[in-house]
């Protein structure tokens, strides 16, 4: 028996089969047997989508999914063009297996299965493989997802064939994880007692990037069509890599598709033959290029047609009885620009950077730099270095797949949640090419400027909050990405380091000295700000002067401060920490505006406070926002102490600290009721709070003191831990809404408050991590108990229950009463599990 290395990374035995090994934690569905839409979004029509899976591409560098059908899609890759994924497929691109023993007809199939249907309307939720291909039927295989790896495994052959999919997302290192790249390792073990004989195709078109139109939310406009035409095809060969490259070039072509490529590779090894075709019909039936691969098991190595609209790879190979090979593919792509703003705006994309692209002393793309055509040269590398990046993914993510100390549901949702690095809208730059727009709001930020010009070989990088609700996330938000601090910080600080500097410079730019959220549903990230509605208040900062009673968002700078505090403490940057203490005064400056006189506290605005937004919490002091003024004057105490900077400063921030400690617990710990109450004005100020201790366990994560009472913390946690539980009809526990009283919410309409009894995810992990942490504290079991149970609860209904849609697509929210009525699917905020994890055991920060 022989085994190529990489077949020995990760292989198993399940019943009579040999198959890539699934891992322990992984989502796992029947291949094509995609449950009915059983979700019922609020509000209409951001919906998540039965069936979504691991995607594939680097940070920045554009993604599409390989869904539970095995098809090639949805896709999130035209920036901001489109503020939602595309719920389209590519029918030509699939993988084909031929076996063939001989004297015997060969079993020929497609790997991948027809489109579920949509009961509602009784059409195909996206596209089918081509008609002419021998597809699978549903059950014939098995799907699994622990990003960034997905796996299936096919029946129909004697054969035991598996396929291990991934991009090389690489925690801490920013060439790999930027790589438009996916890797396709074809597993073929022959258990039988005869020869057979095995033929592998990879089929690909040379299709648009972007396609208007095919948004999962179809009522935003589609902006500027991207153009590509032009199509040419090409055969190339180094080595042991084998390639076809598909590319795009005409004058007429919009620049995110100018001079494109598509490139699919194999490396082939001793004994093995490689074929090709350089074109074939996208637009027919598949039948020209199947017929060739059904009959023989190889392509011409010619052009079948004239289109270069798709190309093909073969593989083809003897396998001995008791042999074992792995067969590696490549799927990588060079679209090198990204466009924003209607094409207003254009970034190179960061994986450029390894390829030629350079820039000015100001972050500048450099005109002529980058060769294009890098689409051969990125595969032959991926093929080269396969072996070495599947080592250097597994060496950060094997210590959590395989941890049993922490529940096998909750590595599923904590890796699978990391998708949304690549899927949300990800942005990551290589340089800016140009742009016309203005910063709105700014001082010195005049037209063809943007931010970080001053902070050499800059990177910005930024993810939407949501991708399926559309500009309903607003962009990205410190607001929403203060839950998602976790996996950031342990495994990939360098993604959050520019653009945290770049917050900082919008502090010093500001008129009022007020953080800015950057990644923006403007259109323009890191240059413009604002949103339709106000284009003077960004969403989740407030720009205006500060003025109690009035001002926005009084959570923000807490949470700003908490994140350039969290970097250095976890990567000991004290550098980066000089760099913001400034800043971090201003900010400190601009919330100390928002206290009244006679007051040691921020007094609220009656809405849009922070992230509970609909929620009346003013005037007057509220909880949440109370408790993020301790947390930056705590944060900062801590930071003066460790650059030893303005003793006097610190020493009078320490006065302020227990003041306004004194005043919290007076104002907000309700002895009677024996919890803290949720505000002082509003409608709801005897409510308890899932979201009660999010500042208190913030603090605690980083080595920062109590910002509450430990003993009421202690009291609340196990007198309210049970009444918090919100149940579905099957009396299923389904989380803990946002706020809870006796006699409930319902108005004199039957209905409830918006917002107000939502079972917040995000919240409810971190309530959960909390739970679990104060009961290590505390020597409680019970209270560690009860967050573990809050955690899987909320995970069972995003990874658990296939109907709902949210697997790959968490929402922000749902109903008390049902999870299958949810709130913005494809919110990031879901990563707050990553908490859940560590409260279980430390995760070692990546260095």
């Amino acid at each position: 028996m022989s085994a190529s290395p990489a077949a020995a990374v990760a292989t198993t035995s399940r019943g009579s089969r040999d198959f890539f090994a699934t891992p322990a934690a992984a989502l796992v569905r029947p291949l094509g047997t995609v449950a009915a839409d059983e979700g019922a979004p609020t509000p209409v029509p951001y919906r998540g989508l039965p069936g979504l899976g691991v995607p594939l591409g680097g940070v920045g560098a554009g993604s599409f999914m390989v869904n539970q059908c095995g098809t090639f899609g949805p896709w999130s890759f035209g920036g901001q063009q489109g503020t939602s994924w595309e719920t389209r497929t590519l029918p030509q691109a699939a993988f084909h297996v031929r076996e063939q023993v001989a004297g015997q007809a060969p079993t020929v199939r497609t790997l991948a299965v027809d489109s579920p249907v949509d009961p509602a309307d009784g059409q195909p939720v996206w596209q089918s493989p081509l008609p002419a291909w021998n597809r699978l039927q549903p059950g014939e295989g098995e799907y699994a997802a622990l990003y960034p790896f997905g796996f299936i495994t096919y029946e129909p052959f004697a054969t035991d064939v598996s396929l291990r999919f991934y991009s090389p997302i690489e925690a801490g290192e920013d060439r790999r994880t930027s790589l438009p790249v996916a890797y396709f390792d074809v597993r073929l073990a022959n258990h039988t007692a005869q020869r057979r004989r095995l033929s592998v195709m990879f089929t690909m078109p040379n299709a648009p990037a972007h396609v208007p139109g095919t948004r999962a939310d179809e009522t935003v406009p589609a902006g500027v069509p991207s153009v590509r035409q032009g199509f040419r095809g090409r055969y190339d060969a180094a080595g042991s890599v084998r390639a076809v490259t598909l590319s795009a070039r005409d004058a007429a072509n919009t620049e995110d598709s100018d001079r494109s490529e598509w490139t699919i590779a194999a490396k082939v090894g001793r004994g093995q033959r490689f074929s090709w075709t350089t074109s074939w019909n996208a637009d027919g039936d598949g039948l020209d290029v199947y017929r060739p691969f059904q009959d023989t098991g190889d392509l011409p190595g010619t052009a079948l047609d004239d289109s270069y609209s798709a190309a093909a790879v073969c593989v083809s190979l003897d396998l001995a009885p008791g042999e074992v090979v792995v067969v590696p593919f490549v799927l990588a792509w060079d679209f090198p620009k990204v466009v924003f703003a209607d094409g207003g705006t254009v970034w190179m994309r960061r994986y450029t950077n390894f390829y030629g692209a350079k820039t000015t002393k100001t972050n500048e793309y450099v005109d002529g730099s980058y060769p294009f055509g890098r689409g051969f040269a990125i595969a032959q590398d991926a093929l080269r270095d396969a072996e070495a990046a599947v080592a250097a993914v597994r060496r950060w993510w094997q210590p959590i797949a395989d941890c049993s100390s922490y529940p096998a549901l909750l590595r599923c949702a904590a890796l699978n949640q990391l998708a949304e690095l690549v899927w949300n809208n990800s942005f990551w730059e290589g340089g800016l090419v140009r742009h016309s727009a203005v910063a709105t709001g700014f001082t010195g930020l005049g037209a063809g400027q943007h931010l970080n010009a001053d902070v050499r070989d800059s990177h910005l990088f930024g993810i939407q909050d949501t991708i399926a609700g559309g500009v309903s996330g607003m962009g990205g938000t410190t607001s929403i990405q203060v839950w998602n601090h976790r996996p950031y910080f342990t495994l990939f600080p360098n993604l959050l380091r520019d653009s945290m500097l770049a917050s900082m410079e919008t502090v010093r730019r500001s008129p009022n000295g007020n953080a800015h959220d950057l990644y923006t549903a403007t259109g323009n990230p890191f240059i413009t700000f604002g949103n339709a509605q106000d284009a003077f208040i960004q969403g989740g900062t407030d720009s205006r002067p500060p003025a109690p009673g009035r001002s926005q968002w009084l959570d923000s700078p807490g949470k700003f401060v908490l994140q350039w505090y969290a970097y250095a403490q976890t990567t000991g940057d004290d550098g980066f920490l000089r760099r913001a203490w400034p800043v971090m005064k201003t900010q400190l400056a601009w919330l100390k505006g928002t206290i009244p006189a006679g007051s040691l506290l921020p007094s609220d605005a009656p809405l849009f406070n922070n992230p509970y937004n609909a929620i009346p919490q003013g005037p007057g002091p509220a909880l949440i926002n109370s408790g993020f003024y301790l947390l930056i004057l705590t944060t900062m105490i801590a930071a003066g102490t460790r650059l030893k900077a303005d003793r006097a400063y610190v020493a009078g921030l320490q006065k302020d600290l227990d003041a306004a400690r004194k005043e919290f617990e007076a104002t907000f710990w309700d002895e009677k009721a024996r919890h803290y109450r949720f505000s002082t004005g509003g409608l709801y100020p005897d409510a308890v709070t899932v979201g009660a201790f999010l500042s208190q366990h913030l603090a605690r994560t980083y080595g920062l003191p109590d910002l509450v009472d430990p003993e009421h913390q202690r009291t609340e946690l196990l007198e309210h831990h049970v009444d918090l539980l919100a149940s579905n009809a099957e009396g299923e526990v389904i989380g803990a809404p946002l706020l809870s009283r006796a006699g409930g919410f319902t108005g004199p309409d039957g209905t409830s408050p918006v917002e107000v009894d939502w079972v917040m995810v995000g919240d409810n992990f971190t309530a959960a991590a909390d739970r679990i942490d104060a009961g290590h504290r505390f020597r409680l079991p019970e209270l560690v108990q009860s967050g573990l149970e809050l955690a899987e609860a909320v995970a069972t209904q995003i990874w658990s229950r296939p109907g709902t849609g949210l697997a790959f697509a968490a929402p922000w929210s749902w109903l008390p009463d049902d999870a299958r009525h949810y709130v913005y699917p494809g919110y990031s905020q879901a990563l707050a599990v990553w908490d859940v994890l560590h409260a279980i055991k430390p995760i070692t920060p990546s260095r």
